[in-house]
């Protein structure tokens, strides 16, 4: 029988290679940023089910303390955070998480004592403010607009964690803790300190320039950057 030559059998020419080397190349550049996105996405949607629970874990708080929110704690002591874990129907294991952002951009580290619940989020600095008893959920006139957490940025020097309370700007805790008063309830919010740089106790608009919150009523959402008012931080008319 005679024998096919090798050379005579089918193959790529090198243009075809290229070719294909180069469809392989634009389809990966379309993909990549593709799934970048995606995954942003997914994470953005963790950290709402994160504050949804965490404004849960603050509503069953409330009804077994006389309406009453937890108190903040003073300094860097997360009491807060203490206070609502024992609320959420989660393994022990998993209650860090909860409090953490999966799309913090600073690696957070656990603290030396056990008894810390690990923070990326802060509570509203006038309805729990640091070293004082916490408000009644009475005493906010529109729970439905008003923040009670949100997504803050991250202290480089501090494991990572973030400050307890958002505090700035400083119509979180001006008029007597945002109680009101003749300001425009209209009037947008400043923005303008939005890094993980420091102590800085402001929200951050982590998610595609947008900031995840959990409100007074429980609801969960986001807000761009740009769009918060003042009737989402007064919380007394």
């Amino acid at each position: 029988m005679k024998q096919k030559n090798r050379s005579a059998l089918p193959g790529f020419t090198l243009i075809e290679l290229l070719t294909v080397i180069a469809i392989i190349g634009i389809l990966a550049s379309i993909l990549i940023p593709v799934v970048g996105k995606v995954r942003d996405s997914a994470k953005a949607s963790v950290c709402i089910s994160n504050l949804r629970q965490i404004g849960l874990s603050a509503m069953m708080y409330a009804l077994d303390n006389n309406d009453q929110l937890p108190d903040a704690g003073a300094g860097e002591d997360p009491a807060w955070a203490r206070a609502l874990s024992s609320y959420m129907a989660i393994p022990t294991t998993q209650i860090a998480s909860i409090f953490v952002c999966p799309g913090a951009l600073i690696p957070v580290e656990e603290s030396p004592n056990p008894n810390d619940v690990v923070l990326t989020y802060g509570m509203h600095g006038g309805l729990m403010p640091r070293g004082q008893p916490a408000l009644n959920l009475a005493q906010i006139a529109r729970p439905t607009d008003v923040i009670l957490a949100a997504d803050m940025c991250q202290n480089p020097n501090n494991r990572g964690w973030t400050p307890n309370s958002i505090e700035q700007p400083s119509v979180f805790v001006s008029q007597s803790g945002g109680r009101g008063g003749e300001a425009d309830l209209n009037a947008l919010i400043s923005t303008a300190v939005d890094n993980d740089n420091g102590n800085n106790p402001w929200m951050r608009y982590r998610h595609n320039n947008r900031v995840n919150v959990v409100k007074a009523d429980g609801s969960a959402t986001s807000f761009l950057k740009g769009e918060v008012r003042n009737r989402h931080v007064i919380f007394v008319d």
